[in-house]
């Protein structure tokens, strides 16, 4: 496989400290949320999966859209993420994607963008993952 693009983040103390980019664009305070007994001032490793997630998957269906002649203008995803705790100490998570799209192709297009996205496809199989369109379910994964 051929990269077409490479970052790379450094965080520093965990979920109460700091990550960066290399390139300086993106540094950001950590904490731990409020739920999990920390002061909450500052982002966590979940809101970032949860922007990332969706900004990825928002495009995916961009892309798909355009491939299937159809281009859309945007294409509303939002992405929950739960960190859950199993019974052995080991975590993972649990991840809801809503896609909001309106059309007669709308389920083909979050279907196959669904295969396209980068995000879906590391999850797929690791991951408890709902897809919903328009509030239906399209798909679940345990």
């Amino acid at each position: 496989m051929k990269s077409l693009y490479r970052t790379q983040a450094l965080a520093q103390a965990g979920r109460n400290g700091e990550v960066h980019t290399q390139d300086g664009t993106l540094q950001l305070a950590l904490a731990l949320p409020t739920a999990l007994g920390g002061n909450g001032q500052g982002n966590n490793p979940e809101q970032l999966l949860a922007a990332g997630y969706a900004a990825c998957f928002s495009n995916a269906l961009l892309h798909v859209a355009k491939a299937l002649g159809t281009p859309l203008a945007s294409a509303p995803v939002a992405t929950t993420v739960d960190l859950l705790a199993r019974a052995d100490g080991t975590f993972t998570f649990a991840i809801l994607l809503e896609v909001t799209l309106a059309g007669e192709l709308a389920e083909q297009i979050v279907r196959q963008a669904h295969q396209t996205c980068p995000f879906a496809n590391a999850m797929r199989g690791n991951v408890a993952t709902r897809l919903l369109l328009n509030g239906h379910l399209l798909e679940e994964t345990k």
